[in-house]
């Protein structure tokens, strides 16, 4: 059997660790699982069984270049994903674009990241400047234009500014007033902000920091004016840590995801969202996060498009991408073959009820409804 060479800079310490741990253990069960079927079938009858081969970057963007470069030149990798958040990806994609690498992107959701790849990367994942789209309609459909948003961005962030800027954007659309408060990494009370934008009206608050900044302000809200605003979002409410952190302070946030293991979705290939599930906590313990799914559905992509293609070629399998349209159980997959956007995945809302990750919009994939 001929086998082919998977290559990532993990984010396994540092800043971002906790999700990027989660990607890795993703994309180590879907190699797993793909050795133990035999490799991929290609249309010719071959088999080809993948290799993983990985280095911590620290979440620092310097080791993520030099983990790039060692995996292009080096182990000379014939896959090569990116690692996970937005400022990361970016650095690996800035090497492999001088390699004239293709990126196959899970985890790095900044709107510009093909633009630097110069068409040379398969992303499926919703892009940032989309991410509370899902949250402001659910905001709309339930109070209309009489809801008042307060956004929370987190000054010097890249990725910050470009989620918040997207959620201004969608309620100037749908005629919802939403003003933005900026507030410094590390920041622990938030008195001062949510003071003005109470003073101002506002009645929902959406928070984009990093994993550490929403948990501060879940903790203040929780302790300090937890009936004051009706909805309150952040975006570290997404994964299970916030929750095993917080406890029952985690109850009521709402968060928006790339995924959860309840979404109903009919796939064409690979398992279901429970199935995933199921086999991701029977290899690890405990149930998958969205970060473990991406990877996990990135490694399905590829092996779908190898499949198809019979090689192992980028260019061929950046060309098969390009021209594909399927769902998997990470939910629809389509690229604009323009602008390299992803354009069919949609994001979820979810909010913790009694202790489990509830979806609560959109209606069709919800599986709770929304508490205040």
């Amino acid at each position: 059997m001929n086998s082919f060479k998977i290559g990532l800079s993990a984010t396994l310490s540092g800043r971002h660790a906790v999700q990027g741990r989660e990607s890795l253990r993703g994309i180590k069960l879907f190699t797993d699982h793909l050795r133990s079927r035999g490799g991929v079938k290609t249309r010719n009858g071959d088999s080809l069984i993948p290799n993983l081969v990985f280095y911590d970057d620290s979440s620092v963007a310097e080791k993520t270049r030099e983990n790039t470069r060692r995996l292009i030149e080096k182990d000379r990798v014939d896959v090569l994903l990116g690692p996970y958040s937005s400022s990361l990806t970016l650095a690996c994609v800035e090497i492999a674009e001088k390699a004239k690498r293709v990126v196959w992107n899970y985890g790095g959701s900044l709107d510009d990241i093909p633009v630097h790849t110069r068409g040379k990367t398969v992303t499926a994942i919703t892009e940032a400047s989309s991410y509370f789209h899902a949250v402001v309609d659910m905001i709309h459909d339930r109070y209309g234009e009489a809801a008042e948003i307060a956004v929370l961005r987190l000054e010097g962030s890249r990725f910050s500014h470009t989620v918040s800027e997207g959620a201004l954007l969608r309620a100037e659309k749908l005629g919802i007033s939403a003003q933005v408060y900026d507030f410094p990494s590390g920041a622990e009370d938030f008195s001062s902000i949510l003071d003005r934008a109470r003073s101002q009206g506002a009645s929902c608050v959406l928070c984009c920091g990093g994993m550490e900044d929403d948990i501060n302000l879940a903790k203040w809200v929780s302790k300090n004016s937890a009936d004051a605003f009706v909805v309150v979002v952040t975006l570290a409410a997404a994964v299970n840590e916030f929750e095993k952190r917080l406890g029952r302070e985690a109850e009521g946030f709402v968060s928006t995801s790339q995924w959860e293991p309840t979404l109903c979705v009919s796939v064409d290939f690979g398992p279901s969202p429970k199935e995933f599930s199921d086999e991701f906590a029977r290899a690890y313990g405990y149930t998958p996060d969205y970060t473990a799914a991406q990877s996990y559905n990135m490694g399905l992509i590829i092996e779908k498009l190898i499949g198809k293609t019979g090689t192992t070629d980028e260019q061929t399998l950046l060309s098969e991408a390009l021209h594909s349209r399927f769902t998997t159980f990470y939910g629809d997959f389509r690229i604009d073959p323009e602008t390299l956007r992803q354009t069919g995945h949609r994001m979820l809302v979810t909010q913790w009820q009694d202790g489990e990750k509830k979806i609560v919009f959109p209606q069709e994939y919800s599986n709770s409804r929304l508490i205040i």
